[in-house]
């Protein structure tokens, strides 16, 4: 993996819309051509499955406000 990796967190409490988010950052991500990974890929899938990936319905129904947070980690 190269140094140039970027984290995303997404959090927040049970049904609030974190994964209505997480899901619409990746697909926003993948379309300005960046590469996107999964810390956990099974954890992914299952997410997508078991909500089917309507993300639209889920941020409509939840409308969360999101807090983006910068932080610079500095080197070991």
């Amino acid at each position: 993996m190269s140094n140039n990796v970027v984290t995303v967190t997404v959090s927040g409490p049970v049904g609030c819309g974190k994964s209505a988010v997480y899901g619409e950052i990746e697909i926003a991500l993948r379309a300005i051509g960046l590469t996107v990974q999964h810390v956990d890929p099974a954890a992914a899938t299952s997410e997508k499955r078991m909500s089917g990936a309507d993300w639209a319905t889920a941020l409509e129904m939840y409308q969360p406000t999101v807090l983006l947070v910068e932080k610079l980690e500095k080197p070991s």
